[in-house]
């Protein structure tokens, strides 16, 4: 979590706005080579958080079945900041994960040649804080 004093808690509907309002975000994951942590492009749908990424990806590889933690902060010093966690076992989209794909705009595009996955986190375990910079 960002550093700095924890002014208030977030609601969970402020917490779901957050989320809503803002499109990139830090994804921490277990690789073979131990913890990571990426910046990600998400879009939220429904009760999932998406993430696209090319299948070559280390995320795509690693993350499914794996607790994952994305930590989403904005704001600026000089007025105060919001931060926002969320944490849940990932899950590769297909099968029995069908987010509504079709119904999500995602911030960014990949070439027609690249294959894609979908790496799902359900938004059930939010945490959020307004932070004040010591």
């Amino acid at each position: 979590m960002s550093p700095g004093e924890r002014i208030r808690r977030l609601s969970p509907l402020e917490c779901r706005a957050w989320l809503r309002s803002h499109h990139e975000g830090r994804l921490g994951y277990p690789s073979g080579k131990g913890p990571r942590s990426v910046v990600v492009l998400y879009t939220v749908a429904g009760d999932q958080i998406l993430v696209r990424l090319p299948d070559y990806h280390d995320i795509v590889h690693y993350a499914p079945g794996s607790e994952v933690r994305i930590d989403v902060d904005g704001g600026t010093p000089a007025a105060h900041r919001e931060t926002v966690v969320v944490t849940g076992k990932a899950a590769l989209a297909g099968g029995d994960q069908k987010p509504p794909i079709d119904q999500t705009a995602f911030q960014e595009e990949w070439p027609p040649d690249i294959a894609i996955s979908v790496i799902c986190v359900p938004l059930t375990a939010i945490e959020g804080f307004e932070l004040r910079d010591p």
